[in-house]
């Protein structure tokens, strides 16, 4: 069973920009990347950051400085990498891929935590049937990708209550980073 951890590190949320990120073990990052052909306004990249950074500080079980993405892709962009990597035809709401193993402490000084990929496109349909609003569907996905970087399933279904148990109690607590009004 997976334990949270209090990981008190600075991580700096890098919305949209390929920069060169400075050899600084205090810092961490998460880049948000929006490659949808049409852009719209639905989601600010800078909270989505802010979210994904908390819901990071909370469960990565690494004391190393760390580097993730949140990737956002169109419905045709997902689709693909659905079929090549899980078998699954058609979009889906969120592929994760991790990187490094979360406690591994071979693989080099920075936890290269993974990639998110999210389609708002299937999460807006998501919410609709759901009755949520955006903006709590979107910080269910991007909870569950992260907890698939650290090795949680959903496969069993004790894994998956637990799993379930999970998301929703850090939503819960981090939410309010995510709407926008609230921040």
């Amino acid at each position: 069973m997976k334990m949270l951890v209090d990981n008190s590190k600075k991580i700096a949320v890098v919305s949209n920009l390929l920069e060169e990120i400075p050899d600084n073990d205090d810092e961490t990052y998460i880049d948000v990347i929006d490659k949808r052909l049409e852009k719209s306004s639905e989601i600010n990249l800078e909270t989505l950051g802010k979210f994904a950074k908390k819901v990071v500080e909370e469960t990565a079980p690494t004391k190393r400085p760390l580097e993730m993405n949140v990737i956002l892709l169109d419905p045709e962009e997902i689709s693909i990498l659905n079929e090549k990597h899980l078998s699954k035809s058609g979009a889906t709401d969120v592929l994760a891929f991790p990187i490094d193993e979360p406690d591994s402490k071979t693989d080099g000084p920075v936890y290269l935590m993974g990639d998110v990929c999210i389609c708002p496109e299937v999460a807006t349909h998501q919410a609709k049937e759901k009755d949520l609003n955006f903006e709590d569907e979107i910080a269910l996905l991007l909870t569950h990708g992260i907890l698939h970087l650290l090795g949680y399933d959903h496969y069993e279904k004790s894994a998956e209550v637990e799993m379930k148990k999970m998301e929703n109690t850090l939503i819960a607590r981090h939410i309010k980073h995510l709407r926008v009004n609230d921040v």
